[in-house]
């Protein structure tokens, strides 16, 4: 074959030429083209029911692996299809399949198991890739570990992550005969085909990565901040899809109260189970009025407490929301604000979507970048407010869209906020450092941040070699370790009973409101304090969280204290301190004895089994009993 070389007069950096080295003489390009970025697939438009109706599919574009294996398995998601009900292994779909990279994937469709692992594959990378980028950090899973997600586990109304098996697993059912609305009675139904369950169940797997601990529920807010971050993750979800947004813009005539679509989580799920409605609404408990503080302080049950805190966070998206648009509608109508008749000019329904967009973004960036500032253990929602603040006001510190403002009202109205403040303004709210000076990086026991920074930075590069990481980051874990024991007092922690382990040590690079990184060391401590267990099963962790510059100097210490052994033996510089830890713990430890005791009351098996009620608590658990009332949901 002749090579057809380049002959014209342009630059030669754009001679191409063809070459015959394929197999067969195929033909492959010269120079090579690069590997995308990007792999769109699509999926349902959050679930079949509303794809069926609408005729419309949603592309989701995520990371491009290479090397992603048929499942799909790639560096972090394993989907593996097997049906226990049916003791079968469903066919994996290959992504990597040139005809489905020409067709963004395949046809969602109720009826193919593989294009459910597509949904579920896609969803997950979608979530754990917003959670990389709003905390500034590539999210691995423990070690060399993946997340399995199994589409077709079992036959029941449910789906859930379950810890030990470190998998997502959903269900699959037959509708509610009286579901006459949009699905057959009796059809079959798949939980995994739900992107709000799916988006829902993996930010359940993520939160457990980075916050071990939160599945101990030491009290009524641990369980309840779970669902409540699920949810968030998945509503929020719905704005990366600009249609879906302009529809409800356009629908709703720019006013979002009314477009319950958008702030509906799993609809399908919900009316297929004879619930006649979506699972949850982030919006609809407000239509019945002002918001009732007693509503929060009388809940225990889990998705009804988190469903508070989800309602907040949207009452100051929509209430920021309308004030952004103002300025739009007024020129729209010639200073009025006031829309006439007819359909909304596309190109404000363009600027308004900006806006929505922009705006869910920033306020789930809020949320998401709070999690390296919540304590090690025994998260409440006090917390939450804490951590949310400190950590966006050391990005944004003028607060100019008053988000941070409009957050701590609306969750004030509800009767969240954090006991023994003075105020709710931001520098009452903020974390406080620790009262003596403290580093990371000199003393005794000094951590090498220097190897810490690189292995950060170095993990952030998609393309950069990782070879020996493992070996390098158990090494800083034994120096965290060490330095955590030789400070024990200043974090809040009883070196007279040991127990003391590092879970966590990161550097995390967030960009500011001017445009520039702001890197950070993040690092959780936490101590079994076996002491003061009953030998019942039950067991007592105290924590510490904390959060340094690059040089190593702390600025925020977190902690969750329990009883010193003997407080007085602290050192003097530290003396006063560890006396306020000791009485902050002994108030902890009796919140959580009476939270255990609580639990053990409502629990008509606490009288037969030997494991403390508190022990058989469970996503699985939790969700099976939820899915009885019409405030479960199957995530």
């Amino acid at each position: 074959m002749t090579t057809a070389m380049y002959q014209g007069t342009g630059p030669p950096a754009l001679c191409l030429e063809y070459r015959p080295e394929g197999p067969e003489g195929t033909m492959t390009n010269h120079p090579p083209v690069r590997m995308p970025d990007r792999r769109v697939l699509r999926i349902f438009a959050f679930d079949p029911m509303t794809s069926r109706l609408s005729g419309r599919f949603l592309p989701l574009s995520i990371p491009f692996e290479a090397e992603l294996g048929p499942g799909p398995s790639g560096e972090l998601i394993q989907v593996v299809d097997y049906d226990s009900a049916h003791d079968t292994w469903y066919s994996p779909v290959d992504l990597n399949d040139p005809f489905l990279l020409a067709q963004d994937g395949l046809r969602p469709s109720e009826s193919d198991p593989r294009s459910h692992q597509q949904i579920v594959y896609a969803v997950a990378m979608s979530v754990i890739e917003r959670f990389q980028r709003f905390t500034g950090r590539r999210f691995r899973w423990q070690g060399d570990e993946r997340l399995r997600i199994v589409p077709h586990a079992f036959e029941g109304r449910n789906a859930y992550f379950d810890p030990e098996r470190r998998a997502v697993l959903f269900g699959w059912f037959r509708a509610d005969e009286s579901d006459t609305e949009a699905n057959l009675p009796g059809q079959l139904m798949f939980t995994c085909l739900s992107t709000d369950i799916v988006a829902h169940e993996v930010t359940h797997a993520i939160v457990h990565r980075v916050r071990e601990m939160f599945t101990y529920p030491t009290n009524p807010d641990v369980y309840a901040f779970h669902e409540a971050f699920a949810d968030l993750i998945a509503l929020f979800h719905h704005f990366l899809f600009r249609d879906v947004v302009e529809a409800a813009i356009a629908q709703s005539r720019s006013n979002l109260d009314d477009a319950e679509a958008l702030f509906s989580l799993a609809d399908e799920f919900g009316r297929a189970t004879g619930r006649g409605g979506p699972l949850r609404s982030a919006i609809a408990g407000d239509r019945a009025g002002p918001p009732d503080p007693r509503a929060f302080t009388q809940s225990t049950e889990p998705h009804t407490r988190g469903a508070i805190f989800v309602s907040a966070v949207f009452d100051a998206f929509l209430t920021t929301y309308r004030d952004r648009i103002a300025d739009l509608r007024r020129l729209a109508t010639g200073g009025s604000g006031i829309l006439g008749d007819g359909e909304l000019s596309p190109d404000l329904v363009h600027r308004i979507a900006n806006e929505a967009t922009t705006n869910a973004d920033r306020l789930l960036g809020m949320v998401v970048r709070a999690f390296d500032y919540l304590p090690a253990v025994d998260v409440t929602f006090g917390d939450v407010v804490r951590a949310v603040i400190t950590a966006d006001r050391d990005l944004y510190p003028d607060d100019e869209l008053r988000l941070r403002a409009r957050l701590v009202e609306s969750l004030r109205q509800r009767g969240i906020f954090p006991p023994g403040v003075f105020s709710l303004a931001d520098q009452a709210l903020l974390w406080q450092p620790p009262q003596q000076p403290l580093s990371l990086a000199e003393g005794t026991a000094a951590i090498d941040l220097g190897q810490l920074v690189r292995e950060s930075t170095v993990k952030l590069d998609q393309t950069a070699s990782v070879e020996g990481s493992s070996e390098r980051s158990r090494r800083l874990f034994r120096q965290a370790r060490a330095w955590a024991k030789t400070h024990a007092y200043e974090l809040g922690l009883d070196p007279a009973v040991g127990g003391i382990e590092a879970h966590d040590i990161h550097v995390a690079f967030q960009t500011a409101a001017d445009g520039q990184p702001r890197p950070r060391i993040f690092a959780q401590f936490v101590q079994r304090r076996e002491d003061l267990e009953k030998n019942d099963g039950v067991r007592i962790h105290a924590g510490c969280a904390l959060v340094a510059a690059v040089d190593g100097t702390v600025q925020y210490l977190i902690s969750k204290p329990l009883p010193f052994t003997d407080a007085a033996a602290a050192p003097a510089p530290v003396r006063e301190f560890v006396g306020e830890q000791d009485a902050a713990g002994t108030s902890r430890l009796a919140g959580m004895q009476s939270w255990f005791e609580a639990v053990a009351e409502a629990d008509p098996l606490a009288l037969w089994l030997e494991e403390p009620a508190i022990n058989r608590l469970s996503f699985a658990r939790l969700h099976e009993e939820a899915g009885d009332d019409s405030e479960g949901d199957a995530s």
